[in-house]
């Protein structure tokens, strides 16, 4: 009996990407709290409900603060799944290389996933480079670029509600897209803060339990950039959802959570 109430013991954090907020989770959220799980669904510098502005969160660091202070908030003695979607896959890489004895596992979903000898720009460039031609389609939306020619991709970018609707929540609801079309924000993308090729190491990073989630219907990250990041930096195990767009987490919640739940319990250590 007392094992099955471990099992239950779980605590999620839960990161949202680029634009969006803790907001996103609500459905994962409830049905792993609703499970008898713990789970912390944060907004990051300038999203969500968090009151900076875009300008005035200037760094990767100050973006990824509200994480970073909640892993130090958490006793010495608890250990937590990390869950990053889309570019909340470079904050939780980089959560995982300040406190690798507090994370059990980092789980990326349909995410980006930085390699252990590049840096992250490595893999935007690679992202931006494939979606070339069809950022010219995004119309509604609006991407700032620095003057430099070598800059492959955006210094911000605000989704327009075209693009939401049909690339980045194809498979949501219309009242998930409208949700979305109310609490979006304009992103930046901290180039310069991410061109270190020191951001994650192989000694704390490179030993945390790693899984990616597979979001095959993604129209915003395609299903072969992730296995692409996947092959570049293999993890500890893949799993696939064969109908989520890029917002997994609001168009197919109950097969993430059986996924997260999965990962849980067969790469997280029980203390």
């Amino acid at each position: 009996m007392a094992s099955m109430e471990e099992k239950k013991k779980h605590h999620f954090v839960l990161v949202h990407g680029s634009t969006m907020g803790g907001w996103c989770w609500f459905k994962v959220a409830s049905l792993l709290r609703e499970d008898g799980h713990k789970v912390s669904a944060l907004d990051l510098g300038a999203s969500g409900l968090d009151p900076a502005t875009a300008d005035q969160v200037a760094t990767f660091a100050d973006y990824t603060h509200p994480l970073i202070r909640l892993l130090h908030s958490i006793p010495a003695d608890e250990r937590v799944v990390l869950v990053g979607h889309s570019f909340g896959g470079l904050s939780i890489s980089l959560a995982a290389e300040m406190f690798p004895g507090k994370v059990s596992a980092a789980v990326f979903v349909a995410a980006f996933m930085p390699q252990l000898s590049k840096s992250p720009t490595d893999v935007l460039y690679q992202y931006f480079f494939a979606q070339k031609d069809r950022i010219e389609s995004w119309e509604d939306s609006v991407f700032t670029f620095k003057e430099d020619a070598s800059q492959m991709f955006p210094v911000t970018i605000e989704f327009g509600a075209r693009l939401i609707l049909t690339i980045v929540f194809n498979r949501c609801s219309y009242e998930d897209y409208t949700l979305a079309t109310m609490l979006k924000r304009p992103a930046p993308f901290y180039r310069e803060d991410l061109s270190s090729q020191n951001f994650v190491s192989e000694e704390n990073y490179g030993r945390t339990k790693k899984a990616y989630i597979v979001c095959k219907n993604d129209q915003l990250i395609k299903e072969s950039f992730q296995r692409w990041m996947i092959e570049m930096s293999p993890v500890d195990e893949v799993v696939e959802i064969e109908d989520a767009d890029h917002m997994a987490m609001l168009s197919r919640p109950l097969d993430l959570c059986h996924h997260l739940l999965h990962i849980a319990e067969t790469h997280c250590s029980r203390k």
